[in-house]
Parts: structure tokens; C-alpha cells; sequence
């Protein structure tokens, strides 16, 4: 390649002037020509726009031509032909090699909407030189050639300020994509007199600043403090930040609020968002006494509960102290907006009865839709009057998915209701209760747990206590039309309670009890059913330390139909790995059904002239299967009528057997009676 023409013809000094070598200038000129010559063979050949261009295919491979009429101004450019003649295609390569365009503003647009025309297009890459014909008053645009409008921005990408564009005016400008932007500036004089203006607003600012505070009188600093300005607008006063976040939450709900962050609240679990857009204070509502004189905070609650279920609201914060309710409060809500009635904690937050057929809480409804998803959380029901039979804590019909968190039910008689007297199965299902607790008065008709038409209650977690004084069942089944299935209880300790589960009428399907301990009971777990075809089927008692006390005449599990013949049932109760101590009535009575007995272990039990297994006869669908289970009488212990390991009741039946126990120290042998 020669030297560039820059090279050849370059200045010399000033005094001699440089002569360029003719031979350079031969070689330069013959590759210029060559170049003219290369394009020229090429037919030279211009369209005025694409579609004559793409018309035209009777070119060799690699001849280049040029668009410049073309309309549309980004088809306008370079191409390259591909595939030989009469076949194959253009592609565009390049823009057109002009380094600007001048274009001219004859006023056929708007001061603001500028028109401008070019007899060369223009493309990205040039550089553009046009006029003004008018004083712009406001943002400017600018269309080129009939083209797309774009916004006209000053170097530093703002927009241009009235008056910035002035008649007569030469602006050099590019395009940068999404706008153009000028190389050149918008008038001094408009920028002045916005700078100017700026500054004039900025001095009247700080005087009417100066002044202000001239008549101020500011409190002195102090640590974690905030200026408030009074409600009067007078005067600005300092605040601590528990003052002024009850302030912030009054304006948010329009209520009064005193809640502080302390180390006791629930409140510093979340975020102040959240708790000004999602919860209701019930400390808040006007008519709240707070479990003072007047009972009329169940009506209260009851607005406030139905006023979140309308605006949406996902949670009701309840305050410390006795909230005591002349009336049941009703929550039912089809689970589109989930509801969380929230206490301060079991020991803090607690409601009061104030008769004694008194329902606390009538949660769902039987002629509404289903109450789905709804949590209560952190408080106590306290019998202040005594309950009577009809008396309920927390009364469940037509649910599902209900959860009871760090609930403790203290001196009544009846905690929960579940399906009780519903007119069809299923009626409240998926039910948890965790981390909750009781603990209730003397002997009562009515159970701590009412299970009736249902599915699934899982009791779990820690409780606070569940513990009775003796007269008391904890959890009962007795209704005629509807079973209960899956009964799920886990790790829970009793104390004290006539029965732990007594399942008497319809019966109880479905039971995992496992872990935890029950101590002292008439009978511990108790399957018999009482109606026509009820049954009581796949319980699995396991793990659990099941203590009668040294002075209780109790029994661990009784399984029994009495002398019914009408097909009721007993199938398959489980009772396994649990460890029985100090049962002075027989540790496990199977009169009747289907049982397993195995991997057990008894301490001091079946004195008083009692076998520690007592074994009836097995149902047509039943067993009775006894395994390795190990018996021990201490020597030292009360009492000298400590008889059999088992006692097997009436004629020898094919459907019992026996393998690997052993009875130590029991006076009369290991067993009595046929197999």
C-alpha cells in the first residue's frame, strides 16, 4: 500500500518548504485509481431506495452499491451483493460515507416539534448541522426527513429550557439511539436567566427560613429524640421514639395508639410496615374497657374482628390484662384473607367468662361458607364462672385448617368443641393445637376436647400443662351419627385426668399417640363403642409412660363392646414399646376385638388379686396377639395379691397367641387360663 497523501504532501519548514517525491505521488495516484476503477467495473452502481436495489439481481458475487433515496432512512447505506448474477441477495454493510449532514428548519413544524429536511440522508453515524427557525417555549423534538419524532436533549441529557433555541440559531447535534443530543449549546442568556431565577427562589427560601427560625424556639438536644411539630402547627417539640411511633401509627389508623417497643411485646417481631398495614389494635377501639365494670368487650372485639375481615386485614393484636366478654365472639372467614387474633402470651393476655353456659369463641358457622385458615396465638380462656355442661372455650363447626398456638385453658371444664352436633360428616377438619395446655377443675360430665363429626387434630409441641384433679376426661368421642378420623397427640404430659381418650359412641378411627406420659386415671385409653356399627379402629398407643400411681385402682387401656351383638367394633389396637408402672387394676384389659401387645414393659402392676394383661375373646374380624412383653414385682412392694402375667378369659380360641414374655416374681405363674 503507498504512503497516505498526509505523508506525501506533508508541510515542511517554513523556510523550505517540503517537495514531495514524484514517484510517491505516482504510486499514490495509481492506487486512488485503481479503487475508482474497482467501482466503476461494478456498474457505479446508486439506488434511490431498497426496493429497486433488491429488484435488481443480475450482479457478480461481491459488487457493492449504494442506497440513498430510500424513505425510510435507516434502509439507506452500503451493500454487498452475495451468489452470482441473477441469484442471491443485497446485504446492508455500511452507513453512507458522509461525515455530517446539514439539514434546514423551514418552519414547517412547531417551535417545539421541529421539522428539518436533507437532500443527503442521514444515518446514525453522521453528524448533523441544522438552523432554527423559531424560539422554542418548551421540551423540543425533532423529525428528520419525515421520520420518527425524537427528543432533542442538551449535552448532558436534559431537556431544553424555553427560549433555549433561538431564530437564526446553528445547533450541531447527534443521534444517540433514543433521543438526540446537541455537540452545540442551548442560548447563554436562557440558561442565565434560569440560573438566575434558581438562585432569586433559593436566597427567598433561606430568608423565609431565617425568619422562621428567628421565632423558634428549639428544645435542647438530647439522646434518641425527634422534633415533633405540634398538633397546633405552633411550636416543635422533642419526642422519644416510642412517643412518636404512637403518633406515626394514630396518623396511619386514625386511633389513638400507646404501644411501645419493648423487650415484652410481639410488636418488635415485625416490621413497622407490616403492622400499620396489616393488623388492628383491639386496645385501640374506642369502646375497649379492658375487662373493667362494663362486659362489653365481646361486641368490640366482634366490630373489630368483622372490620378487618372487610378491609383486608391480616391480624388482631389483643393487649395484656383481663378482657372479660358478656357474649360469644363469632369469627367465620372462607380463608381469602386469613386472619391472626394474637395475644402477648398465655400468662398475660386473658379472657374471662361471665356466665356459665358461655361460649368464649364460636369460630365458623355452619350456614356460612368453610372458615379456613385462621390462627389464635398467645392467650388464655379463664372460667371466672364456673362452666356448666353447656359451657365451651372455643367452639369449632364448620372448619378447616384451624390453628391454635400457646393457648392455655384454665378452670373450665370444657376447652374445645370440635363438630359437635354438625348435621354431616367432616364438618371441622385439620385442627392443630401446639404448644397449648390446661388445666381444669374437678369432676365434670363434659370432656376438656369434644371430638365430634371430624378429621385430623394434632395435638404437639411443649405444653404449658394439661392436668385435672382426677374426674375429668381429656379428650371424648361420643357422638351417635358421625365418626372422628385421625387423632394425632405427641410428646404431651397429663396429670391427673379421669380419662386420657374415651372414644364411646360412633368411634374414633385413625389414632397415633405417642410419646409423653399420663399419670393417675381411672383408665388411661378407653375404645368402646356404643352405637350400632361403631367402631374403634387402628389406634397405635406407643411410647408412652403410662403411670397409675401408687394408690390408684386405674387401668392403662381397656378395649371392650360390653354384650352388644350388633356389629360393633374393635380392630386393631396397637400397644406398643409403652412402659406401665404401679397399676393396681389390670395395666391392659382386651375384652373384646382385635388387639397387639408387644415390646411392652410393667413395673408393680396387677396387684389386688389381678392379672397384669386380662384377655377376652376376639371379635369375628379380630386378634389378640401377645409378644414380648417383660413384668416385674418388686419384692419390697405393698400388698401380697400379685397373681398372673396373664390372665387368658374364657375357652381357648385360635385367633389369641402368646410368644417371648416373661413375669418375674409373680406369686401364681406366668399365666392362667387356655390359650
Amino acid at each position: 500500500m503507498p504512503q497516505t497523501a498526509a505523508v506525501i504532501w506533508a508541510d515542511g519548514p517554513a523556510t523550505s518548504p517540503y517537495e514531495p517525491a514524484k514517484s510517491d505521488i505516482r504510486d499514490w495516484g495509481t492506487w486512488i485509481e485503481g479503487i475508482v476503477s474497482a467501482f466503476l467495473g461494478n456498474g457505479g452502481l446508486i439506488y434511490t431506495s431498497q426496493a429497486a436495489l433488491f429488484a435488481d439481481l443480475a450482479h457478480g458475487a461481491n459488487s457493492s452499491a449504494w442506497v440513498i433515496g430510500d424513505a425510510n432512512a435507516a434502509l439507506n447505506g452500503i451493500y454487498m451483493k452475495s451468489g452470482g448474477s441473477g441469484t442471491g441477495s443485497w446485504t446492508r454493510v455500511a452507513d453512507l460515507p458522509y461525515s455530517f449532514v446539514k439539514l434546514t428548519d423551514t418552519g414547517a413544524g412547531t417551535p417545539n416539534a421541529i421539522q428539518l429536511a436533507s437532500t443527503i440522508p442521514t444515518s446514525a453515524s453522521v453528524l448533523r448541522v441544522a438552523n432554527v427557525f423559531e424560539a422554542n417555549t418548551g421540551n423540543v423534538t425533532i423529525s428528520e426527513n419525515g421520520g420518527s419524532a425524537k427528543a432533542l436533549l442538551t449535552s448532558s441529557g436534559n431537556q431544553i429550557v424555553a427560549g433555549g433555541l433561538v431564530p437564526g440559531m446553528m445547533i450541531a447535534y447527534i443521534d444517540n439511539g433514543t433521543s438526540f443530543r446537541l455537540l452545540s449549546d442551548q442560548t447563554s442568556a436562557a440558561v442565565q436567566a434560569a440560573a438566575e431565577a434558581a438562585a432569586a427562589a433559593a436566597a427567598s427560601s433561606a430568608a423565609a427560613a431565617a425568619a422562621s427560625a428567628a421565632g423558634v424556639s428549639l428544645p435542647a438536644v438530647a439522646a434518641n429524640r425527634m422534633l415533633v411539630d405540634n398538633a397546633a402547627g405552633t411550636a416543635r417539640e422533642s419526642k422519644t421514639l416510642s412517643e412518636t411511633m404512637t403518633l406515626l401509627a394514630g396518623a396511619v389508623s386514625g386511633r389513638a395508639s400507646t404501644f411501645s417497643l419493648d423487650n415484652n411485646t410481639l410488636y418488635k417481631l415485625r416490621a413497622l410496615k407490616d403492622r400499620w398495614l396489616d393488623s388492628y389494635r383491639l386496645n385501640e377501639e374506642l369502646q375497649f374497657t379492658g375487662g373493667g365494670a362494663m362486659a362489653t368487650d365481646a361486641a368490640v372485639l366482634q366490630a373489630l374482628f368483622n372490620r378487618a375481615k372487610a378491609a383486608g386485614r391480616g391480624e388482631i393484636i389483643l393487649p395484656r390484662g383481663d378482657i372479660a366478654l358478656e357474649a360469644a365472639v363469632s369469627i367465620f372467614e372462607p380463608g381469602t384473607q386469613p386472619i391472626r387474633i394474637v395475644g402477648q402470651g398465655p400468662n398475660q393476655t386473658r379472657f374471662k367468662n361471665t356466665s356459665a353456659s358461655q361460649k368464649f369463641f364460636n369460630i365458623g358457622d355452619a350456614a356460612q361458607s368453610r372458615t379456613l385458615d385462621m390462627t389464635l396465638e398467645g392467650f388464655k380462656l379463664y372460667g371466672a364462672v364456673a362452666q356448666d355442661s353447656a359451657g365451651r372455650g372455643f367452639n369449632l363447626r364448620n372448619t378447616s385448617d384451624i390453628s391454635f398456638k400457646d393457648i392455655l385453658v384454665e378452670n373450665l371444664k370444657n376447652g374445645w368443641a370440635l363438630g359437635e352436633g354438625a348435621p354431616a360428616t367432616n364438618d371441622a377438619v385439620y385442627t392443630t393445637l401446639t404448644n397449648c395446655g390446661g388445666d381444669s377443675p374437678g369432676t365434670s360430665t363434659t370432656p376438656l376436647i369434644v371430638l365430634g363429626s371430624g378429621a385430623v387434630l394434632s395435638i404437639t409441641g411443649t405444653a404449658y400443662r394439661w392436668n385435672a384433679n382426677s374426674g375429668h376426661i381429656f379428650i371424648q368421642h361420643y357422638d351417635a351419627a358421625w365418626n372422628w378420623d385421625g387423632l394425632y397427640v405427641s410428646n404431651q404430659v397429663f396429670e391427673a385426668f379421669d380419662k386420657y381418650l374415651y372414644s364411646s359412641s360412633r368411634g374414633v378411627v385413625n389414632v397415633d399417640w405417642g410419646g409423653g406420659q399420663i399419670d393417675r386415671h381411672t383408665i388411661g385409653f378407653h375404645a368402646e363403642p356404643g352405637v350400632a356399627s361403631g367402631s374403634n379402629r387402628n389406634w397405635m398407643i406407643h411410647n408412652v409412660q403410662i403411670l397409675g400411681g401408687p394408690t390408684s385402682a386405674g387401668i392403662g387401656v381397656l378395649t371392650s363392646i360390653g354384650s352388644s351383638t350388633d356389629n360393633r367394633a374393635i380392630e386393631n389396637i396397637r400397644v406398643q414399646h409403652n412402659s406401665f408402672e404401679n397399676h393396681t387394676g389390670q395395666a391392659i384389659w382386651a375384652n373384646n376385638g382385635g388387639c397387639l401387645i408387644q415390646g411392652n414393659t410393667f413395673d408393680n402392676c396387677g396387684y389386688n388379686s389381678v392379672p397384669i394383661i386380662k384377655v377376652g375373646q376376639p371379635l369375628p374380624r379380630g386378634y389378640m396377639k401377645i409378644d414380648g412383653n417383660v413384668g416385674f414385682r418388686h419384692p419390697s412392694s405393698a400388698g401380697t395379691g400379685y397373681t398372673y402375667g396373664i390372665q387368658w378369659d374364657g375357652a381357648a380360641h385360635l385367633q389369641r397367641s402368646e410368644s417371648n414374655n416373661k413375669f418375674y416374681d409373680y406369686v401364681s405363674g406366668q399365666q392362667n387360663g387356655s390359650m
